[in-house]
């Protein structure tokens, strides 16, 4: 018994020990740019969420083996339109029987509103997106203190729903123990 609870001990304290070794062994630190999503309710069933990604996948700035690692996400990013079940994150919306965004647009303050979609009758769009995105509109610019404004104007289910917002632009950076960001 003694034997058994002996060796239990030095395998506990190995685990504890590469658990230690592997969170201060190196970090990496990710660097993307958004805007602040946002959801506009649209009825007792369905709401309406805006958000942004980034445009391209994030270039490493710095890296020093074993010890750290820094990358950055371009400063530009792409909009997705989700109309959704209220109170859900994801999925297929069984609320929908008809829908049609008329119009869905952004804008910088002082220049033309840009047109994403129009008369387009599905409830979820990625920009950039070849499937989506038969357009290839150019991802839009994205600079910490910014804001653009978006537009929405769509027919749900027989029901007109408009609604605008200001985004304000963001730098989100996070860090994570370099094993983490290896296994990726």
């Amino acid at each position: 018994m003694q034997c058994k609870l002996g060796s239990f001990m030095a395998l506990f304290k190995c685990a504890v020990l590469v658990a230690v070794l592997t969170s201060i062994a190196g970090c990496a630190r990710f660097v993307k740019y958004e805007y602040e999503s946002h959801v506009f309710p649209l009825d007792d069933e369905n709401e309406l969420v805006v958000s942004t990604f980034p445009s391209w996948f994030p270039a490493t700035k710095n890296h020093i083996p074993f010890l750290y690692k820094n990358s950055h996400a371009p400063q530009s990013v792409n909009f997705e339109f989700f109309v959704r079940a209220t109170g859900t994150t994801a999925g297929r919306n069984p609320n929908i029987e008809s829908i049609l965004v008329r119009n869905f647009s952004y804008e910088f303050p002082g220049q033309a509103p840009v047109v994403l979609l129009s008369d387009y009758t599905t409830g979820f769009w990625q920009q950039g997106q070849q499937h989506f995105d038969s357009e290839s509109l150019e991802p839009v610019p994205c600079v910490d203190g910014w804001y653009v404004r978006v537009k929405f104007d769509l027919v749900l289910n027989g029901v007109v729903h408009r609604g605008e917002k200001d985004l304000y632009a963001q730098e989100v950076s996070t860090m994570t123990p370099l094993l983490f960001d290896a296994l990726r």
